[in-house]
């Protein structure tokens, strides 16, 4: 297993980061629950916003649908971005179809590697899952947050996990977490400051891979099977049934048939 040679602190990544974003108060923690988790705290009492916050390790790194993310020590970007949306935001979709392009973006950037998004979270290599993100809302009386909980596996090894035939890294050395942090951050800052600006959904849709295949998903606790048509302007992704309709999926779980 790798280990990052380049320590994780708010120098580190600073120095990475340059003078690419605006101001953006940073805070690291060597081990910590969740970065998500952490976010909600800082908000709750009253701390700086954007705030990004980034960890060594994630004792219990969350995903969707209430999943964990494996976050061991070190082999692993694992960081949030929390911020005040300058528009009402009423889906989390378009959120995480953004964050997934600036990931794709910034790996791209850093390995010369590109990778397939899964709607709507997801990032895959070599037929295996690399990164997971994680958008959450939070309201403080009339105030309204955005949490980005982004996850890349850097060399993490899956060995003898459960996770062994599903999850991978990016397996390349040389790139630490604080540098990945900060690429995606530089990548990121200006989709969610500029929410008008779609500009970012033709990467969403040229990566995707599920698009033109017949997938299964739940609608009101039902099975159903279609074919994943589009992704739409707010990124909810459009799926033809059999009886001819056209269901818009802005949330839940879908499976990719084998063909």
């Amino acid at each position: 297993m790798q280990k990052a040679t380049f320590p994780l602190s708010e120098g580190s990544i600073r120095h990475f980061l340059g003078d690419r974003v605006p101001p953006l108060d940073i805070r690291t923690f060597d081990l910590i629950d969740s970065t998500n988790t952490e976010a909600k705290r800082m908000v709750r009492e009253g701390g700086p916003v954007p705030l990004l916050i980034a960890a060594a390790e994630q004792s219990s790194g969350r995903g969707r649908m209430g999943r964990s993310f494996y976050s061991p020590g070190e082999t692993g970007a694992y960081f949030s971005i929390l911020y005040r949306p300058s528009v009402q935001i009423d889906s989390a979709v378009t959120v995480t179809c953004a964050a997934s392009v600036a990931v794709l973006r910034a790996i791209r950037v850093l390995t010369g590697r590109t990778c397939g998004i899964k709607w709507v979270n997801d990032l895959y290599l070599d037929g295996r899952k690399v990164c997971g993100i994680l958008t959450e809302g939070i309201s403080i009386g009339s105030d309204a947050y955005v949490i980005v909980g982004i996850g890349i596996n850097l060399s993490t090894s899956f060995e003898n996990t459960e996770l062994a035939s599903l999850a991978g890294s990016l397996g390349v050395g040389g790139i630490t977490p604080a540098q990945m942090i900060a690429e995606v951050t530089a990548e990121l800052l200006p989709l969610l400051n500029s929410p008008e600006d779609r500009s970012w959904l033709a990467d969403y849709r040229r990566y995707s891979n599920v698009l033109g295949c017949r997938i299964s998903f739940f609608e009101k606790g039902t099975a159903r099977e279609g074919i994943a048509e589009m992704i739409d302007g707010d990124g909810a992704l459009c799926v033809r049934v059999e009886s001819g309709e056209l269901i818009r999926l802005f949330s839940g779980e879908i499976s990719v048939k084998m063909q």
